[in-house]
């Protein structure tokens, strides 16, 4: 049901994430019944602000889940392709790529755990959470950028799931809290303690 006033002004066109729409809203003298008000008036911010360390938990775990299937995408491809009479995957400098990214992505993992655990247990988990977020979608964009790389010239061909990845996981760092507003949490709760 559209209320008088209300609709869509325009689609936007995104970089990624192409199958969720993003657009523009207009409300022009919109009137709606005191009866359909949820919660307190002038309070909406409020309970928005209240459920931003839940979604960036999301954020942190949909950035560990993401990169975890980029690189294992990533490395069944660098064992099956063949350069120069081997694997990719035998070419040291490859190996040690993976292995680096593994390393930050089993520590992404394991920080969006213990954030997890501290918002479970009921404490102040700003900070965690903060970090956490910011940490694992950072993590989940170089994991993009050099998966892609690896891939080569078919890291940038649309019929690789790299591919998208690489465009998709964009979001992560911008959306819930840019990683600048993560390291402004984290800097005022975590670390400007008496």
């Amino acid at each position: 049901m559209t209320l008088p006033g209300s609709g869509w002004q325009k689609k936007l066109q995104k970089l990624g994430n192409h199958s969720s729409d993003t657009g523009e809203l207009v409300f022009e003298d919109v009137h709606i019944p005191r009866h359909n008000l949820i919660g307190e008036e002038g309070k909406g911010f409020y309970y928005i602000m209240g459920n931003f360390q839940d979604e960036r938990l999301i954020a942190a775990s949909m950035a560990v889940g993401a990169a975890q299937q980029a690189l294992e995408d990533t490395l069944r491809y660098t064992r099956e392709r063949r350069t120069f009479g081997e694997r990719l995957f035998d070419h040291q400098v490859i190996a040690h790529r993976l292995a680096d990214l593994a390393t930050e992505l089993e520590a992404a993992r394991q920080l969006t755990y213990y954030a997890a655990d501290v918002l479970h247990r009921g404490g102040d988990c700003g900070t965690e959470v903060s970090m956490a977020k910011l940490f694992a979608s950072e993590v989940a964009n170089r994991i993009a950028y050099h998966c892609l790389q690896l891939h080569g010239g078919y890291g940038y061909i649309e019929e690789f799931p790299i591919e998208r990845f690489f465009r998709d996981i964009r979001l992560s760092p911008i959306g819930g809290g840019t990683s600048e507003i993560m390291r402004e949490i984290i800097a005022r709760r975590g670390l400007d303690r008496d």
